[in-house]
């Protein structure tokens, strides 16, 4: 399947020339698809994964640039169904609320707000509207109290809307990795908030991703990981002034970070400073990913014929993890998702299977692959009699 790779930065713009490789990884399928048959699975298309760092505003981003029609038009991912980000997302509307009252009269909008588990938290005198392209939003708004206007975040569909300097507070939670021109998305921002509004954002913490090696958040979907120094270079360029950033470790680490809308802030001048320390380390931590304590107790079980195994958390992270270490032949993935079950991992045909399927066949050894998620999922059986395992996040 053919693909375009990036001619320029999608942080700042500047040209490929610009753009240093990083860290390479083998071919493999999108991370967000999921196979309605083992036999499709067999033969979903790979892609090669080159990870790039731009030397003019730091922003790391994977060269291969996947269209959104093609990540989003069966999206597999409902955010109301991870407890996890439920809880995220009421904590996070209760600090919106509090922040600006919860009386007040304001128009809040969030990109990427897939099945509006923020927006029905936020309170209900706000005029809330959400900006997503998935069939995911599209059938959570057909009932919302919220309006959704159901295509990608563009100055375009600011002017079209009416929405120039009408925005009080705008935001995008864990969506602006999966956007191929985010310059252009920072450009909106600015057209649509009036002076003084507020942009709030939440990206990947790719210090927190390096420090742990955790190789298994690099794919297609996820365009660009971020920096602190790069997210406030990038977006006060496009007239914004950085008031705060929060770390949480929501993902395995997260940065909140907020702007105001000032249109006489100045952008930051010279070049991005020196790659964040572990940078040079990812690849190395990729290429020994079978020598992992966990990889090597799982291949352990196999080769003894002891039983089988199994891994818990169908999402992007599992079809990374499974494709690129395919010796391990996991006999089932579970999920809690009713999107996903019933459906097959990519490539490897992998079923994905309701919590059930693992009492009903309980495995030798369970890797969560949604790792960071496991204690949630660790608290849901009490009295198992399988091991858990994790590949990243461990102590």
């Amino acid at each position: 399947m053919s693909y375009p790779t990036i001619h320029q930065c999608r942080g700042c713009h500047a040209p490929s020339a610009s753009l240093v490789p990083v860290l390479r990884m083998d071919p493999m399928p999108l991370a967000g698809m999921f196979c309605r048959s083992a036999e499709s699975a067999r033969t979903a298309p790979l892609f090669p994964l080159t990870w790039m760092r731009c030397s003019e505003c730091g922003a790391v981003q994977v060269a291969e640039d996947i269209s959104g029609a093609q990540l989003y038009e069966e999206y597999n991912y409902a955010s109301s169904t991870v407890p996890g980000l439920v809880r995220h997302f009421i904590g996070f509307a209760d600090t919106l609320a509090s922040f600006y009252g919860r009386d007040s009269a304001l128009t809040y909008l969030e990109i990427g707000c897939n099945d509006g588990v923020l927006l029905n938290h936020l309170p209900p005198g706000w005029k809330r509207l959400g900006v997503d392209p998935s069939d995911v939003s599209r059938r959570a708004g057909a009932a919302a109290s919220w309006r959704l206007v159901n295509r990608p975040f563009t100055p375009e569909v600011v002017k079209e809307h009416g929405l120039e300097g009408t925005v009080d507070v705008l935001s995008g939670s864990n969506c602006l990795a999966h956007i191929t021109d985010l310059k252009e998305v920072f450009a909106g921002a600015a057209l649509a908030l009036r002076p003084g509004g507020h942009f709030w954002v939440e990206v990947h913490d790719l210090a927190a991703t390096l420090a742990g090696g955790q190789w298994d958040t690099i794919y297609h979907e996820h365009k660009v990981e971020w920096s602190e120094s790069a997210l406030v270079r990038c977006v006060c360029a496009l007239g914004f002034t950085h008031e705060a950033t929060l770390r949480t470790p929501l993902h395995g680490g997260l940065l909140r970070v907020r702007f105001r809308r000032d249109p006489h802030a100045a952008p930051i001048p010279g070049r991005a400073p020196e790659p964040e320390p572990g940078l040079r380390g990812i690849q190395h931590a990729y290429d020994r990913r079978s020598d992992t304590p966990a990889a090597r107790r799982l291949a352990k079980i196999l080769d003894g014929g002891n039983g089988i195994i199994a891994a818990y958390g169908a999402a992007g992270r599992a079809n990374v993890y499974l494709n690129q270490l395919p010796h391990l032949r996991f006999a089932y993935i579970v999920d809690e998702s009713p999107l996903r079950c019933g459906k097959f991992i990519p490539q490897t045909s992998t079923p994905i299977v309701p919590p059930s399927g693992m009492i009903d066949h309980p495995p030798v050894a369970c890797l969560v692959t949604a790792w960071n998620h496991r204690d949630d999922i660790v608290r849901k059986y009490p009295g198992h009699t399988w091991e858990w395992l994790t590949a990243f996040g461990e102590a």
